[in-house]
């Protein structure tokens, strides 16, 4: 696309066009209310799920960099509300 490849390093630059993050959106009043949603979150955010060698990784997510990773874990363990977060 527009001569680039789709290589590890330009998706994870957001530097290959058709490359887009991923949300998840939750509702907070849901957690702890609906079975399995703190689970589904905690699993999904955690390392071996999303981080550098996760297992998401083998199914082509691209991990975001460890500091930006690191503060999204955080505002999802807290349940911080998208509005908060930065």
């Amino acid at each position: 696309m527009d001569g680039a490849q789709p290589t590890f390093e330009l998706i994870a630059d957001g530097k290959y066009p058709l490359s887009r993050p991923l949300f998840i959106y939750v509702k907070k009043a849901h957690a702890g209310v609906i079975p399995g949603v703190k689970e589904y979150l905690a699993e999904f955010s955690s390392e071996k799920a999303w981080g550098k060698d996760g297992y998401l990784g083998e199914k082509g997510l691209i991990p975001m960099p460890d500091a930006e990773r690191k503060q999204m874990a955080e505002n999802v363990k807290a349940l911080k509300p998208l509005a908060e977060v930065k």
